[in-house]
């Protein structure tokens, strides 16, 4: 690998050159291939439908893919046939120091099942994760996807999501992003069949000099597709956040109905929250709502919850954790889902 910049998360429509927005630099500086000891894979990669999924326009750097395919040290292949949950625990550490991940989940028609992928630092040691899910949801289908990240600061987080969805299915995704200095996070999906549909939901928090780069980019293919993105975190020290999500309205895809959502809490007047929300309209026949906030907690909020006794810090938290919780609820494991929120609560306290 040489060392020029990597570029990724590539907008599908490019704006002007000197808001900074169109792509963002891809922090992956290993350069070995170093093997993963934590857990071993499951299944076999099915080549054929990488090369179908990597032949889409997904805006994903081909460096980085590259990287993805020559580096990769764990490989995982589902083909979801019940109800049961997959739990995955990633852990990274000075044994576990590079991640390069590939992951292939098919949901045949019919069947309904959650993934849940959690990766964490178990030390202080600057570790890299590059990772891949490949997500093929058929007719009739309904996909849970659950992605945990909670790194350390010093740590870099790369995670590309790539999907399709078919006739009558459903696709639903639940991003946590709770850690990593370098954050870089994208969903690409295609809703190919009719009344295909796609929903998500992120929590982030962002302290420190953290950087998150959160996008999104949903293509409406099929007739009467509907499409939702709720993302909601706060932002406090130095921290900065990109979001930068799209609503592809595909010629063909009359009745579709899309809306996108980001709301985020700035906790000190030190961060920088940056949002770029865009409809593309191709179709007459469609339904698109876009949104994106960013400020300080109200103050009615924070006095009321003060006059009942709580400090000001414990208010903040308070507010924040209910922003998050439509996220943490579709995290099947309970105990995960108290730990996420005790640990927003407290990262703010702290603060």
């Amino acid at each position: 690998m040489s060392d020029k910049m990597i570029r990724g998360n590539t907008l599908p429509a490019l704006t002007w050159r000197w808001m900074d927005v169109n792509d963002v630099e891809i922090k992956l500086k290993n350069k070995d291939i170093i093997p993963y000891t934590a857990l071993d894979g499951v299944g076999k990669i099915d080549e054929r439908m990488k090369q179908v999924f990597y032949d889409l326009d997904h805006g994903i750097s081909e460096e980085v893919v590259r990287m993805n395919n020559e580096q990769c040290n764990l490989a995982n292949h589902w083909e979801i046939s019940d109800n049961k949950p997959i739990e995955l625990k990633l852990p990274q550490s000075k044994e576990n120091p590079l991640l390069v991940d590939q992951n292939q989940i098919v949901v045949p028609p019919l069947q309904n099942g959650t993934v849940v992928l959690y990766n964490f630092s178990e030390d202080e040691t600057r570790v890299e994760r590059n990772s891949t899910v490949l997500i093929d949801v058929e007719n009739d289908a309904e996909m849970t996807l659950v992605l945990i990240q909670r790194l350390n600061e010093k740590s870099v987080s790369n995670v590309s999501v790539v999907a399709r969805v078919g006739d009558g299915a459903r696709l639903n995704l639940a991003t946590v992003e709770l850690g990593a200095g370098n954050t870089v996070f994208h969903y690409m999906v295609d809703m190919e069949g009719f009344g295909a549909e796609s929903h998500v939901k992120t929590a982030y928090l962002g302290s420190g000099n953290d950087r998150l780069d959160l996008f999104y980019h949903v293509r409406h293919i099929g007739e009467e597709c509907i499409s939702d993105i709720q993302v909601n975190g706060a932002l406090m020290d130095h921290a900065v956040k990109s979001f930068r999500g799209t609503i592809d309205f595909v010629e063909g895809c009359s009745g579709s109905d899309g809306n996108e959502e980001e709301f985020a809490i700035l906790l000190d007047d030190t961060v920088r929250s940056i949002a770029v929300p865009l409809l593309l309209a191709n179709e007459d026949d469609i339904v698109g709502n876009h949104a994106a906030s960013a400020g300080q907690i109200d103050d009615e909020q924070l006095f009321y919850l003060m006059s009942r006794g709580l400090s000001r810090k414990e208010s903040e938290g308070l507010i924040v954790e209910s922003r998050m919780t439509p996220t943490f609820d579709q995290i099947p494991d309970q105990e995960l889902r108290d730990d996420l929120r005790r640990e927003v609560h407290q990262r703010i306290l702290r603060r």
